[in-house]
């Protein structure tokens, strides 16, 4: 059995004195920080992302999670709708929602179509490789907010789904 013995600093040849010692080490200072707003914890989301992409789906789930978002994930456009319009029925609604554009089952443009539909004020970003902007998604009578382009600054997604809330 290993017991833990506690340190006692000997005054060995090697060693200052401890009177030299507590004489010649400053102290450790305290880090306050410069800007107590900053240090406020930010408002968090519960956020619904949509992706055919597993990777991306567990990216945006750790990140997001990392600034304090609550993340549920759908594997698809068509789980994604089904996934929100359940939670809506259980008053357990999204704060926002991130679809991808480009999706096997149903894409990005009909996500945004059926959900806003649903729920008009929940904010919507559609996630795009393409280099889709919000002028192009609006021509597709798409209903979305923002439009990112893949891969996403996940800071600047995290402060963009925080303003459309606000929004909201």
């Amino acid at each position: 059995m290993n017991a833990t013995v506690p340190y006692v600093p000997s005054e060995s040849p090697l060693e200052m004195p401890s009177h030299q010692r507590e004489a010649s080490w400053p102290s450790t200072p305290t880090l306050e920080p410069t800007n107590p707003a900053a240090a406020s914890p930010q408002r968090s989301l519960h956020v619904l992302c949509i992706d055919d992409d597993e990777q991306i789906l567990e990216s945006l789930r750790d990140c997001l999670g990392h600034f304090g978002h609550s993340v549920k994930v759908a594997s698809g456009g068509k789980y994604g709708i089904e996934m929100f319009c359940t939670a809506m029925l259980k008053s357990e609604t999204f704060d926002a929602v991130i679809t991808d554009l480009s999706m096997p089952d149903v894409n990005g443009y009909e996500v945004t179509r059926q959900i806003k539909a649903e729920s008009p004020e929940t904010p919507l970003v559609l996630m795009t490789g393409a280099g889709t902007t919000k002028k192009d998604a609006e021509m597709m009578r798409a209903p979305v907010d923002a439009v990112v382009n893949k891969p996403p600054r996940m800071k600047e997604l995290s402060d963009l789904l925080l303003q459309l809330a606000r929004k909201a």
